[in-house]
Order: C-alpha cells, then structure tokens, then sequence
C-alpha cells in the first residue's frame, strides 16, 4: 500500500521501528476496538483474558531493558510487551530481559516481517531453552508459541501484516475514517520498509541455478537485438554501445523514428511485472526524448494487450515476457516478434 509515510521512510531519522511502534500505540489507545482485538489475538494464543490496557512506548525498566511497546491492566500491571521488529537482530535483553521484567500470566509478542516469522521464533526459542530447563518450556513450532510452564508467560511471534490487517478491519467495522487514514499511514511503511529492506538469505537462493539463468538473460538480450537487425535492415546499433547498469543490462538500438533499448531490469522485475525484459521507447527529434503522443500510443496499447507500461524519468518502458518452457530460440524469436508488434502500432499512430 502507498502512503505519504511510506514515500519518506528513508528520510526518518532514528528508527523505524519506534516510528511504527508509536504510530501502533497512537492507534490503539484512540480505538478500544483495536484494544480488543489485540486481546483476541493474545486468547487465541495463549488463553490469558486481559482486561482494556493501556499502552505507551519506551517504557525502561529497572535493568535499562525498553521494549517497543508495553500494556498494562487497570491495576497497572504491566502483562504484555510488544517487540516490534522489521529486519534488525535480536538484542541482548531480547528475550529473556524482557521474560526477568514480566510478572506471570504475561505475554511478551514480538511483530516481525511475514518473512522473518519462522526464523526469528527459533532464535528467541533457543535463547530461551538457554535460560530455562527444558522440561519448563514448552513450544508449537507450528503455532509459533512459546510458554515457560512454571510462570505462566506465554511468548509468540506475529507478522506486522496479520496484526495489523486485523485492526484494519476492526477501524472499518467501526466506519472511523479518520483514523482508518492514520493506519493505513503505518502500513504502507511497513510495506515500504519490507520492499526495501535485506532479505534473509534463503538456501535455496543460493542455488547455482539462479546466477545460471541471469547470465543466460543477459545472453537473450544481446540475441534478442541480433535477431531484430537480422530481421530488419532499418534497425541499427550505429554509434550505440552495450551498457551495464546497477540494476541490468541495456542494449541501444534505433529505427528512423525511434531510439530504443531492451533491457534486463531487475528493478522493474520486482516492482511491476513477473518479467525480466523490458522495452524502452523515446522518439528521435533532436534528441531521444519521451513525448506525449508517444505515451498515449504505448497506454492504449498496453490496455489491450499484456504488456505494462512503466513511466520512468526519460523512459517509457514496455514489458516483454517470454515464453515459458520453451528452447532459448523460440524465446529469442517469440520476444522479438513482440518488439516488432510493438513498433508497428507505435508506428501507425505516429
């Protein structure tokens, strides 16, 4: 989801985490809703009924140990804590600190990325088992719930986006416009920080198989551009040369009316479509250069087709997918004949 906040969330000085663990505490105590649906998340998991808490940030306690967020009953009894993680590691109060600082029957969450789910409930698991005998700790590696037995504190781990969905929903049960727009806010940081964070490597993206299909891209391109001059007298590479990017691989080439490039854009790859190979287009005036006309052509085009259109800076870009379990040459020759398509309608509307 877009939001204005999540357009700055590299501006943010400090951290993001206590950005978005203010703006969770700011929606929680203005909705009693969102109060109770924190409650229910804590029943589903560890079948502890709290009453309405009360929350604030930074709350340190006697050892310097702040965690992100702290509830606490009616009687002041501090009985849940909330750890609000994107893709930093653990600290060395986490968890145990924060176990020592928990009276029992109290609950210790820690909101984590989707993908971090798994990992981040073993580490806090083993740092537990570290702690504590083991016959005192149990824990459902499926549920990802941890409970120390003998004092009853419950620890488990869940996604910014299942938590946070969750109060949505309740906000727009509620029809509480105002503050639907404040939370919203929060989650498209949250998506933002996630897209634009490290992810963990995975053993499978080291796979030989992965840099092996990049390198062939790169070759596809360069085949792909080989092919249309084979094909096309009119279209040159004339005094336009090879260029790696940061984010791929561009080969220039023109027409009379158009300079174009097809690229290997990774970017593009993971924002906007499940494809590796896009097209840009710019009409040749005085210079290569974007013009109106020219994205009106491409739009309309793009609308009936399955192509998508991505507006960046100087460029249109155009994508080009290929076909799927096929040999490289039929690949080659299917991603040039969508190029050619591409320049004949732009041509005839010119």
């Amino acid at each position: 989801m877009q939001s204005l906040l999540g357009q700055f969330y590299n501006r943010i000085k400090g951290s993001q985490e206590d950005i978005a663990s203010e703006g969770l505490v700011y929606i929680l105590n203005q909705s009693l809703e969102c109060r109770k649906a924190i409650n229910q998340i804590v029943k589903a998991n560890t079948n502890l009924k709290f009453s309405d808490l009360t929350y604030k940030t930074q709350n340190v306690g006697r050892d310097l140990e702040r965690p992100d967020i702290s509830g606490k009953d009616e009687e002041g009894k501090e009985v849940l804590i909330i750890e609000a993680k994107f893709w930093a590691s653990l600290t060395s109060n986490q968890p145990n600190g924060y176990l020592k600082r928990l009276k029992d029957n109290t609950v210790l969450i820690f909101l984590v990325p989707t993908l971090r789910t798994r990992t981040v409930f073993e580490e806090v698991k083993n740092r537990i088992l570290e702690e504590y005998i083991n016959n005192d700790v149990d824990y459902n590696s499926d549920d990802l719930t941890i409970i120390i037995k003998p004092s009853q504190k419950h620890v488990f781990i869940k996604s910014w986006n299942e938590v946070l969905s969750m109060l949505r929903s309740k906000i727009e049960q509620a029809n509480n416009i105002t503050l639907l727009s404040d939370l919203n806010q929060i989650i498209g940081l949250c998506e933002t920080i996630d897209q634009n964070s490290f992810q963990p490597i995975k053993d499978e993206d080291l796979s030989p198989r992965i840099p092996k299909n990049i390198v062939s891209y790169y070759h596809i391109v360069d085949k792909v551009v080989d092919e249309l001059k084979n094909r096309n007298v009119e279209i040159s590479i004339k005094g336009l040369v090879k260029t790696p990017q940061r984010y791929g691989y561009h080969r220039y080439f023109k027409t009379e009316k158009f300079g174009l490039n097809l690229a290997l854009k990774l970017d593009l790859w993971e924002k906007y479509s499940d494809t590796p190979f896009w097209l840009s287009i710019q009409e040749i005036k005085e210079r290569w250069t974007k013009t109106e006309e020219l994205g009106y052509s491409l739009e309309s085009l793009c609308a009936k087709s399955h192509h998508v259109l991505v507006d960046e800076s100087n460029y249109l870009f155009v994508s080009l997918k290929p076909k799927l379990y096929v040999t490289e040459d039929i690949v080659i020759k299917d991603l040039a004949n969508q190029i050619e398509s591409i320049l004949e309608v732009i041509t005839k509307s010119r």
